[in-house]
């Protein structure tokens, strides 16, 4: 149990006074009672030798009765004996009477033996005194001495001497309990003015500094020893008050510059308990301030590496072991206190004293995690451009092919009954070319530019149709959950078909035992950052949801990468196409999933700013026509297939191989007024001049030049933004003899209109 100052000083100061009160006590009652004694001793003798100078002659006469009638003029309260001896020490007279054998004391007989003077001793209750009678005869014979002819007895009683003294004891003993307690208030205010007060003082101050609160100065009472101490205190209070100042605005600036500063940043002792963590960290690691601070850093700064999933060592240790700055490994992610991860990278630094010494570490780092999206993101595209490097030759290459199949098998079928054998067979030809050509199609959304022929449209409408075509006959069913007024958006009906065909393509074949595919369209405004990839603006937002085996997690990160595949039956171009045309339509994809729950692809595609929806007949109108054509290609096959559809339709048809031949035929034909209606370009022409300057060479020549664009490989956005060029028309090959009809009639209508 604790004892404040206070009570022990009280304690003492009462202790202090009550002992010196009883010694006084003592001392007064010893004095007192030897004076008393004194003058009992004193009066006792003085009785005793009266008392014998009174009783000489009666005892000498033996006159009894006077002996008796003198011994009673002494009796007093105090005298309780009072007895006359003769030299043989018989009593002669006494008072009492019943007293008169008590017998004398022997050290008395002997005193008296020895023939000396008066004797007194103290019996206890009593005080016995003796003193001799003497006799001097008066008769002549008499040689004139004292003749010693008996003794006298005395006893005083003490009782009235006790009584005296304990009366004195009482008075004594009241007024020392007086005298302490005026002492004990007299000092105990005194010390607790000019000692206590001054100490419990400094003792509040300290306690308060204990507390956290600055320490107050305190009053100086007095010029000694304890007011030097107040005032050292006081000095020193304003010393801690001033430098506390210069603490808190260190502190300040250190909170304002870690509150600027764009890192997370995490500080330790050298045991890995945190002392401070920025707003930053806060963010990045999920905990508070007021919640990490006192913890080890492993429990707030969790770190796995994202590919093993391997927890990873505290950077702590490695600074201390070292004395160097530690970076973490790639790969490394940090497992925030609601579970969630995000990528980090840091670096950890000594924090030295002024003696080099290492007192604590300094973490820093930031989250990547947008970062490393972006770079995979460019990863992607820059996988997909040097692919699209060959694919596109390739590609272009194959499609000149397959214009000139594609071109025979459709002239081939106007010559032959639609209930033949053979017609049937051509139909199968035209319709696994036309595979090869979605095939090709695949290959050249990875070539360079490869920039979409865009239109407005509803992407409800695209959304519907590939699922009608995809779903007819399977045993998955669609769910449409669409917004109403859902912005229209500027995009390649082809291309966008195609994307929507490989996504429900994929569901199914992840449905093997059937499913549900859940189409969700709405739309969305997106501020500036939301998705890292996009602007800021309006956007159309389709997820498409199966309900199959979902996608591991080890394989999400290459599912759009060309070529790869999981199935034993693919090429691996399906979902890298897909990732390709949003990302040239200036959209974003995505995809989550998670192993037997579905997969879930999110898409962006940037809203139209138009709000008419462009319809196109899906059926190629063969309508024959008149007129005279020039085709410029360099490719044999090109010429010859193209020539026949055109004369089966009854157009003339003239050819040149490259733009410098089809710019002489042009002017020729010009100047002798036998100028052709439309010219039908190749874009790309090896070695020599291709659409893009010949256009501009014959709109030199004929500002009125009706001209078709062509080409099988599409890395020039002449192809996507053909009227920017000069160009009146545009035809995808590989085209058949229905669409070659259409374009040349859309062309030559709109010319002449």
């Amino acid at each position: 149990m604790s004892v404040s100052l206070k009570t022990k000083v009280t304690a003492f100061i009462a202790l202090v006074v009550i002992i010196i009160s009883m010694v006084s006590t003592f001392l007064f009652i010893s004095v007192h009672k030897k004076s008393i004694e004194r003058e009992i001793i004193a009066r006792g003798i003085t009785m005793a030798e009266s008392l014998a100078r009174a009783v000489n002659k009666g005892l000498a006469s033996e006159n009894l009765e006077f002996i008796k009638q003198v011994a009673g003029i002494v009796h007093t309260k105090d005298v309780n004996l009072a007895q006359v001896y003769t030299t043989l020490w018989q009593a002669v007279d006494a008072y009492p009477v019943e007293k008169l054998n008590d017998p004398p004391d022997p050290a008395a007989v002997k005193h008296f033996e020895t023939g000396e003077g008066s004797f007194y001793k103290n019996n206890g209750p009593w005080f016995d005194f003796y003193s001799p009678i003497f006799y001097k005869p008066s008769d002549e014979t008499s040689d004139n001495r004292n003749i010693l002819i008996g003794y006298v007895r005395l006893r005083l009683s003490t009782e009235q001497v006790r009584k005296t003294i304990k009366e004195a004891v009482t008075a004594n003993i009241l007024v020392s309990v007086l005298i302490t307690l005026i002492a004990v208030v007299v000092l105990n205010a005194f010390i607790r003015k000019y000692v206590l007060r001054p100490i419990l003082n400094l003792h509040e101050s300290v306690a308060k500094y204990k507390e956290g609160e600055l320490p107050e100065t305190v009053q100086v009472y007095a010029e000694d020893e304890i007011g030097e101490l107040s005032s050292e205190f006081n000095q020193m209070s304003l010393a801690l008050k001033e430098r506390e100042e210069r603490l808190a605005e260190e502190k300040e600036r250190l909170a304002v510059t870690l509150r600027s500063i764009g890192d997370a940043v995490i500080v330790t002792d050298i045991e890995g308990t945190i002392t401070l963590i920025n707003r930053i960290a806060e963010q990045h690691t999920g905990w508070t301030a007021y919640e990490a601070v006192g913890k080890q850093l492993s429990m707030v700064f969790n770190i796995i590496n994202e590919k093993t999933r391997e927890h990873c060592g505290n950077p702590v240790e490695k600074v201390i072991q070292t004395g160097l700055i530690t970076g973490l490994a790639n790969h490394t992610a940090l497992i925030r206190k609601d579970g969630t991860e995000v990528i980090i990278e840091d670096s950890a630094a000594p924090i030295r004293d002024k003696k080099s010494v290492t007192i604590g570490v300094v973490l820093v780092f930031r989250d990547v995690t947008e970062k490393r999206r972006m770079e995979e993101e460019l990863l992607k595209v820059e996988k997909l451009q040097s692919i699209g490097l060959l694919a596109g030759g390739i590609a272009h290459d194959f499609n000149n092919v397959l214009t000139s199949i594609i071109g025979n098998i459709s002239m081939a079928k106007m010559y032959m009954e639609t209930g033949n054998k053979a017609y049937e067979r051509l139909v199968g030809a035209e319709t696994a070319s036309r595979r090869a050509a979605d095939l090709t199609y695949q290959l050249l959304t990875f070539s360079k530019g490869g920039a979409p022929v865009r239109k407005s449209a509803s992407i409800v409408d695209t959304i519907k149709e590939s699922a009608r075509f995809i779903l007819s006959g399977a045993n998955v069913a669609s769910e449409f959950m669409i917004s109403e007024d859902i912005w229209n958006v500027d995009v390649d009906a082809g291309q966008m078909s195609q994307v929507f065909n490989n996504l429900i393509i994929n569901a199914v074949q992840a449905m093997p035992d059937g499913g549900k595919i859940v189409f969700t369209v709405s739309n969305s405004a997106l501020s500036r950052h939301e998705i890292p990839t996009l602007k800021e603006g309006t956007y159309v937002n389709i997820s498409v949801k199966d309900t199959g085996t979902g996608i591991p997690e080890e394989y999400l990160s290459r599912i759009f990468d060309p070529y790869f595949t999981t199935k034993q039956r693919g090429s691996g171009l399906g979902l890298a196409s897909v990732y390709s045309i949003i990302k040239r339509h200036d959209g974003y994809i995505t995809v989550e999933s998670k192993p037997t729950r579905g997969a879930t692809f999110h898409i962006y595609l940037p809203a139209s700013r138009s709000r008419s929806v462009s319809k196109t007949s899906k059926v190629d109108t063969i309508a024959a026509g008149q007129g005279k054509i020039l085709v410029m290609d360099d490719e044999e096959l090109i010429r010859d297939i193209s020539g026949k559809m055109l004369s089966s339709l009854g157009y003339a048809v003239a050819f040149a191989q490259n733009g410098t031949e089809a710019i002489e035929m042009y002017q020729k034909a010009l100047e002798a007024e036998e100028p052709f209606d439309v010219v039908i370009m190749d874009l790309t022409i090896p070695g020599g001049i291709g659409g893009k300057e010949a256009i501009q060479k014959l709109r030199a020549v004929d500002p009125d030049v009706k001209a078709i664009v062509s080409s099988g490989y599409s890395n020039d956005p002449i192809m996507a933004d053909h009227e920017k060029y000069g160009f009146k028309g545009v035809i995808v090959k590989p085209y058949s003899i229905g669409s070659l009809s259409k374009s040349l009639s859309e062309v030559i209508k709109l010319c002449s209109a």
